[in-house]
């Protein structure tokens, strides 16, 4: 029995080109969370495909609810070409997007994840400082499936990285890019406390 599916908007986060005519994508959408869709291509409609970080909408079929989708039509309703202008910016927003691409299967609450990849990815695409966008998608993704952020890292912090940490946390990124500099330390410690304690997997 083949399964139908249309969905809107979906984040793209991830894309493998396979060949010369297939293309995978994976994406998380709101409605039926992540999804990995092949699509039969051209070589010279290869410039036409969705890429990493658009959002697009269409419809997909699939032997099983959960199997491989193939993607029948899309059209590509926005792009964050921005994101690319900047080898920090596309790294951090890469980083971002291959976390969801591994665990994304695992989070139940895909319309908390998918605003928060999305509030992300615009941020990164506006210039905001993605060393912190991440720090704070990374805390958000962790305290939302319940782990203790606060309670286990942010207590095991000195006192000039709580403030540090509470800034971050309650400041729109794009009034901390003076506080770029300072964030990376931050952010790494987030992560290792976030891998070595939690299911988040990493991104690679």
């Amino acid at each position: 029995m083949k399964h139908s599916f249309e969905f809107e908007n979906a984040i793209v986060v991830g894309r493998d080109m396979r060949g010369e005519s297939s293309v995978y994508i994976s994406v998380l959408s709101r409605e039926h969370g992540l999804m990995q869709m092949m699509k039969k291509v051209s070589v010279k409609t290869t410039s036409l495909l969705p890429d990493l970080f658009d959002d697009i909408s269409g419809s997909a079929d699939a032997q099983t609810p959960q199997g491989l989708k193939f993607l029948r039509d899309f059209e590509i309703s926005k792009r964050r070409t921005e994101i690319g202008k900047s080898y920090e910016a596309f790294n951090h927003a890469a980083l971002i997007a291959a976390v969801v691409a591994v665990n994304g299967r695992n989070i139940e609450d895909c319309a908390r994840l998918e605003f928060n990849l999305r509030h992300a990815l615009d941020a990164i695409a506006k210039d905001a400082p993605p060393e912190i966008v991440r720090f704070k998608f990374m805390y958000l993704l962790a305290r939302g499936e319940g782990y203790p952020v606060k309670e286990d890292f942010f207590e095991s912090l000195p006192e000039g990285k709580r403030e540090m940490f509470s800034l971050f946390v309650k400041t729109p990124s794009s009034e901390l890019r003076e506080f770029r500099s300072r964030a990376a330390d931050m952010l790494d410690a987030l992560c290792r406390w976030i891998y070595a304690n939690t299911d988040i997997s990493e991104s690679h």
